[in-house]
């Protein structure tokens, strides 16, 4: 895994003053992904337009200086500069083994060769996470790609001519190209889902998973959908027996482990103790001739206390056990280094931070991830209550007075549970669906009230309302299991739980990898109808896997993995808090309103909201401090 950045303007008076320095400094922003190597090239075509290219290496695979980027071909007609594991590089390599000859033994030049011989159906044959960037000499044209789940981010900025593209938005801030203005639009997703479906700074894009973009000589550009798991090429079988089924998943998840232990240095597991993360530890176990290394956290507060779970399975497969005990002034003694690993405000991550720092000091480079099984299979209780709350639906149109239904909610939930139900019956669902309510973090009405401008906020409500609602017309009709997988997958999971594993791994660095996010499995359950997977939690992953597992881990119900934030926040983490939440920042200025800001704390102090309500904001505030003052 590695950090890249480049730049180029097809028109040739439009280079900047010093491209060399613009490019150090965009590179220099990327310098904790990859410290192991650092390159620069400046590549002239043919009509006088320069590309400057930039690469921050972190070795994983032939750790020699082979391995080094920019990478060229033979006569240098194509280059690249990629963020990838691709873990099928040695069948690929075999593949192309009598058409070229190999100067390394990296994976890094067998995608270069697989460009150069399939050209962009290369992208096709490739298991693994990526973001990459393939200059094509011959054609003037710059192939930027990412992979299929988003597990590798890809930022990019165009105006006019000049486009700018890295791993990370905050080496676009350093290029200097950037309005550093913040977006209306990423500012509604933040508040309204702790995570940003679209970048918080104005004029930057993310490129989507699945796709590329291309960009000719002219300064054309396209950027082009390679992948959906609906796509009717996807080379999957249809299976019907439900032997059949648990034999296959099985059998890819097996193959998916096993693929991802291919490195050149030290590899471990994360390990909670629950289901996904124990299936990854067993099969990583049989498969392994030492002792794997697991980490895990623990708390002095033993209801989000998991370590005698993982203990457990780390006995049952005799790994290197390590747990990584936390308190609040542990945590506020890392808050600030977890703070500013975070190239994108949000809510959660610092959990990933602090395990992938223990990670990194007990020898780690990779480690194994369980992301990934609790959107596919079920495991979360919006399988469950969405459902239900569809059924509730048609009887709440005949009952006369809805205000009523609202009071009894409020009698029933907890403060912030029966607002989401007061929004529901308004029909106000943070989206087109009742999904989008239930991840959301502050509900409509409060999104309005954080908003200094309230037309501006009724107009992203609008607009993400129709954005959402195209999503779900893109979903197979009626088989609600697989359209809660998918937004849980493609909405919840990419644009929280893999970019914050990402950022706040990559910090320190260490190299994350998700077997659960495997494109052929993703395919695979996708295929299959939502029955196959429904009733009790993560039903068909269970039946699936249950040899691995003792009985108690797959009975137990989901803890779910969060700090004990509610209570910390009221304690050492308090004038920290309040520093920073109730200071204006001039940035905001016109964006969100003080006041409501205020209100916020006051009603978490007095227990009418939750922790992490203000905290969003806390967050917000002190990485706009870090990267935008």
């Amino acid at each position: 895994m590695c950090g890249i950045a480049g730049f180029i303007n097809f028109d040739p008076s439009g280079q900047p003053d010093n491209p060399g320095k613009v490019l150090r400094n965009m590179l220099d922003a990327l310098r904790h992904r990859g410290p192991d190597d650092h390159g620069e090239q400046s590549i002239k075509s043919t009509s006088g337009t320069t590309l400057h290219l930039g690469h921050q290496r972190f070795s994983i695979i032939d750790l020699t200086t082979a391995g080094h980027q920019p990478m060229s071909n033979d006569d240098k007609s194509v280059w690249i500069s990629t963020n990838s594991e691709i873990y099928n590089y040695k069948e690929l390599r075999n593949e192309l083994s009598n058409k070229f000859q190999f100067h390394s033994q990296s994976d890094t030049e067998v995608l270069l060769r697989a460009y150069e011989y399939w050209g962009v159906d290369c992208i096709d044959r490739l298991i693994g996470m990526f973001s990459f960037a393939i200059w094509d000499h011959q054609k003037e044209a710059l192939f930027i790609v990412r992979d299929r789940l988003g597990i590798k981010p890809l930022y990019y900025h165009i105006k006019g001519k000049q486009f700018s593209f890295a791993s990370e938005l905050r080496s676009l801030l350093a290029s200097g190209f950037i309005d550093k203005s913040i977006s209306s639009t990423g500012l509604y997703h933040y508040l309204s889902f702790g995570h940003s479906k679209a970048p918080i700074v104005n004029s930057v894009s993310e490129l989507k998973p699945g796709h590329y973009l291309w960009i000719d000589k002219n300064g054309q550009w396209e950027e082009k959908e390679y992948w959906n798991p609906f796509n009717k090429n996807n080379k999957t079988t249809t299976l019907f027996d439900s032997n059949e089924i648990k034999h296959k998943v099985q059998t890819i998840i097996e193959e998916s482990i096993r693929c991802r232990v291919v490195s050149d240095v030290p590899l471990g597991a994360f390990l909670s103790g629950g289901i996904d993360s124990s299936i990854v530890v067993g099969v990583l176990s049989s498969i392994s001739d030492d002792p794997v290394t697991t980490l895990t956290i623990s708390f002095n507060e033993k209801e989000f206390d998991e370590s005698e779970y993982s203990q457990e399975i780390a006995d049952r497969f005799r790994t290197n056990h390590h747990v990584l005990r936390l308190d609040e002034n542990q945590l506020l003694q890392a808050l600030p280094a977890s703070l500013s690993a975070m190239d994108t405000p949000t809510i959660d991550g610092i959990n990933t931070f602090l395990v992938s720092r223990s990670a990194q000091e007990v020898g780690l480079k990779v480690a194994l991830s369980g992301l990934g099984g609790d959107e596919l299979f079920g495991g979360y209780p919006s399988f469950r209550l969405i459902p239900q709350l569809m059924k509730q639906k048609k009887i709440l149109k005949y009952i006369p007075f809805k205000k009523f239904a609202v009071g009894l909610y409020k009698n029933l939930f907890p403060s912030d549970q029966s607002t989401k139900m007061d929004h529901w019956v308004q029909g106000k669902l943070s989206g087109a669906h009742e999904y989008f309510l239930i991840r959301a973090l502050f509900c409509q009405d409060h999104v309005i009230r954080l908003f200094a401008d309230k037309k501006q906020a009724q107009t992203e409500i609008e607009k993400d309302y129709r954005c959402t609602q195209n999503q779900i017309d893109q979903l197979p009709s009626g088989d609600i299991f697989n359209q809660i997988s998918y937004l849980e997958t493609f909405h919840y999971l990419q644009n929280m739980l893999l970019r914050d594993t990402d950022m706040m791994s990559m910090a320190h660095p260490l190299e994350v990898r998700v077997p659960f996010m495997d494109h052929r499995l993703v395919e695979m359950i996708f295929q299959l109808p939502g029955q196959e997977k429904s009733g009790t939690a993560k039903h068909l992953l269970v039946n699936s896997m249950k040899s691995l597992l003792p009985e108690n881990t797959w009975r137990r119900k989901k803890m779910g993995f969060t700090f004990p934030f509610e209570m910390w926040m009221r304690g050492a983490l308090r004038p920290e808090i309040e520093s920073i939440l109730l200071t204006p920042l001039q940035q905001l200025e016109g964006l969100v309103s003080d006041q409501a800001v205020a209100s916020i704390w006051s009603e978490f102090l007095s227990g009418r909201i939750s922790w992490s309500r203000p905290w969003s904001l806390y967050v917000l505030k002190s990485w706009i401090i870090k990267n935008l003052s």
